[in-house]
């Protein structure tokens, strides 16, 4: 009997799954002719590219540049979080340093995880109040962190629950829940308060945002909207030509950064 019961689970998801809407078609609004390895939209549908040499360039929703921000003394930045347009998020994963941006992309603080010798900092994400989350892969633990960088939450040991050491690729934070990619594909869901909630049914991702508490990302030429509570996605035609390197939406754009330049989209 509980083999049947989960059969059938299984068999509604997949069947929420491919029963997903095509949405209105996507028109192109404006294009960013810069060459950029990444590219992120806020809620207000500013648009940031991160450029070859690590400069974070913020434009606004017709592709004007507005503002710009560079740091040559933490290395390499890893991840950027614009979910709070007023609270950029960069994390420097060699020097174990984040560092918080205004609107204007100008330094509001930063914080060393290496103060603390027994934290190893893979995962960063913007939280509720100023809070944000992190995955200290030393402990295998999903981390909550106040506005002054002190611990309010700690999840269980993941490596309990896999019985591997999770390596995170992303973390990502909605209002009610905690989103861990990890790097041998899969994501897992965690409600606020750092529990397990369940495994995603989503294969082959290379990346994803979150937007309204929807998972957004990418297959081939088709954006893929998917709801982690409902199990129901929708699915847009990206009208782009080329290779799609990553899409990233906001509230009312999409961008669309390929190998020579960003393309600006909306339905409206």
């Amino acid at each position: 009997m509980k083999r049947l019961i989960v059969l059938l689970l299984n068999c509604l998801i997949v069947l929420l799954l491919d029963s997903g809407s095509t949405q209105a078609q996507l028109k192109q609004v404006a294009k960013i002719d810069t060459v950029a390895k990444a590219v992120y939209a806020d809620n207000l549908d500013n648009v940031y590219l991160l450029s070859a040499r690590d400069e974070l360039l913020k434009y606004d929703a017709k592709g004007v540049l507005k503002w710009r921000y560079s740091n040559n003394r933490f290395g390499k930045l890893y991840s950027v979080d614009v979910s709070d347009p007023l609270r950029v998020v960069l994390f420097y994963a060699d020097f174990q340093q984040v560092v918080v941006l205004n609107n204007n992309l100008n330094e509001i603080t930063s914080y060393s995880f290496a103060k603390n010798g027994n934290l190893l900092v893979s995962a960063v994400a913007s939280g509720n109040n100023n809070s944000l989350w992190i995955f200290d892969r030393a402990s295998n633990v999903l981390v909550k962190l106040s506005s002054n960088f002190t611990e309010d939450v700690r999840s269980a040991n993941l490596f309990q629950l896999f019985d591997e050491v999770i390596d995170a690729k992303k973390l990502a934070a909605s209002d009610q829940y905690v989103f861990l990619q990890r790097r041998n594909n899969g994501i897992l869901q965690f409600d606020r308060f750092g529990g397990y909630v369940r495994e995603l049914p989503i294969d082959s991702l290379t990346d994803f945002n979150i937007t309204s508490n929807v998972i957004a990302y990418v297959n081939g030429h088709t954006l893929v909207k998917y709801h982690p509570v409902s199990f129901e996605q929708s699915k847009q035609q990206l009208p782009v030509n080329g290779p799609i390197k990553q899409v990233t939406v906001g509230n009312k754009l999409i961008a669309v950064l390929t190998e020579k330049a960003v393309f600006l989209l909306s339905d409206n």
